[in-house]
Parts: structure tokens; sequence; C-alpha cells
């Protein structure tokens, strides 16, 4: 990683300690763990598009698998009568499954990879809405500190981006098959977890997909993090960072009661934002 990067990675950081110590100071008590529990699942998704991004094959059924996962598993365990942790193990597995096919059916006919997951992402919609058949399912969760799963996120993606670093890894993980079945496995498994942590945080699946929704959070949070979209720079704790922001900022507008169309606005921009960063930061890379 170049100096810039790591300087960048800085200027986030010190934005994330201004706002949360905005949100200690304005904010109820209770807004920050709930503002960590809001980002876990969003962080899981993004560290899934991030690892795509970096081996070349941009996933963009990221949010769509998320949400099917999340349905997948309540089904499993309303209707299969299997233990949670059975359940999101089948899920889990079942994710990476489907990325291999994907990534494998991606290599094989050298289809571009954003092309592919998106239809993947419509495919994964219209089985939600089977899945579901338009109702809410619930499911009895265990009750764990609000702030565990933001660990874990945070933990998966600064690993993950210190892993990217060595230059062998990088060497190993972005040509080829290689590139196509781990970055498309990955991030599909990625984000299947993430479908699970928002299922832990709800307590019930939803028949109605905000896949498009996470998928912009996502793309928004690794542009702004400072992973580049050709996967020639990834971040270590800029998507972290990038996550904390907007999942902070998605919370203060929702205590301003201001509409939702406001924060998807600013996810817009911020994307192109993300975009003109990363433009600078591949200028300035020596």
């Amino acid at each position: 990683m170049s100096r810039w990067q790591w300087a960048w990675e800085g200027v986030l950081g010190v934005l994330v300690v201004l706002a949360v110590g905005m949100v200690v100071v304005t904010a109820p008590t209770a807004h920050l763990p709930n503002v960590l529990a809001s980002a876990a699942p969003l962080g899981l998704v993004a560290a899934g598009l991030s690892l795509s991004l970096r081996t070349g094959v941009p996933n963009l059924a990221v949010g769509a698998v998320s949400a099917l996962s999340g349905a997948l598993i309540a089904t499993a365990v309303e209707v299969g009568e299997m233990s949670l942790v059975t359940g999101a193990l089948l899920v889990l597995v079942l994710a990476a499954f489907a990325g291999l096919v994907i990534g494998a059916f991606t290599v094989l006919v050298s289809a571009p990879a954003w092309a592919v997951t998106l239809g993947a992402a419509v495919a994964c919609e219209a089985l939600l809405v089977a899945v579901t058949d338009a109702r809410v399912i619930p499911v009895e969760v265990p009750q764990f500190p609000r702030a565990l799963w933001f660990a874990v996120f945070a933990v998966v993606s600064v690993a993950g981006g210190l892993l990217w670093a060595r230059r062998d890894v990088r060497e190993r993980l972005s040509k080829g098959w290689t590139a196509g079945l781990v970055g498309l496995a990955g991030s599909g498994m990625l984000a299947a977890l993430g479908g699970f942590v928002l299922l832990m945080r709800l307590g019930a699946a939803q028949p109605s997909s905000s896949g498009t929704f996470t998928t912009v959070f996502a793309l928004a949070a690794v542009l702004l993090g400072g992973t580049s979209p050709n996967g020639e720079r990834g971040a270590v704790t800029g998507t972290v960072f990038s996550v904390l922001l907007l999942s902070i900022v998605q919370g203060q507008l929702a205590l301003l009661n201001a509409p939702f169309w406001v924060y998807s606005l600013i996810l817009g921009i911020v994307v192109a934002v993300g975009l003109a960063v990363s433009r600078l930061l591949d200028a300035l890379r020596p």
C-alpha cells in the first residue's frame, strides 16, 4: 500500500472518531450500540464485495444473496426444524457452492462478472419471494451483545486487507480460475453470513428484498474506503471506517425522521465520491 492510501484511511479514521464523539454527545445512550448492530450485517456484505473487487470479479449479487440467505436459514429452522446453527452452516455452504458454480461459469465463458452476478441477483430476489411466500418468517434467536457481530466484521475485513497487502497472495488470487472461484465463492459466503447476522438482529426474515440497497451501500463503503474498482488496490481499515461512517449518518437521519430517499441519495453521492477518491489515489501512486 502507498503512503497516500494509508493517509486516506487515516483521514477516514479521524472522521470516525469525530462522528462517534458526536453520537455520544447528541444521541441517546443506546444509539451507538444500535448503530454498531445495524452496521455489522451491512459490513459483512461490504467485505464480500471488497473481496470480489480485489480478485477482479465484482459480485453485484451480494445484497440479494444476503437477503435470500436470511430467508433460507429462517425456513430451515421453522419448516425444516433444524437448529439455528445447522441451518446457518447449511446456507453458508450453499452460498459458497453457488459462488463456485457462478465463478466457474464466468471464467469458462470469459463473461464479465458484473453481468453474470447481476443476473444472479435477479434470480435470488425471485427465489426470496418464492421462499417467503410474501410473509415474515419469525425465528427465535439467542441474545448476543449488539457490538459482537460488528467486531467480527471488523476482524474479517482488516485481516482480509492485511492478507491482500502481501504481494504473493495478490498474485495467486487475482488471476484466472483462482480469482473467479475464490472471489465469487468467498464474497457469496460473506454475504450469506451478513444475512444470518441480520436475521439474528431482527429475529425474522423479511419477504421484501432490500438487496439493491444493500449492494449500493456495500459499493459506497468499499469505494470510499479506498478499494479500487479494478482490483489493483485494496484497503486495510478503510472499509471498516467507511461502513461505520455511513451507518452513523443513517442513524442520525433516522433520529431526525428524515425520509428514506435522503439517505439513498447520499449513498449515490458517496459512490461518486469513492470513484473520485480511487482515481486520485491511483494518480498519486508511485
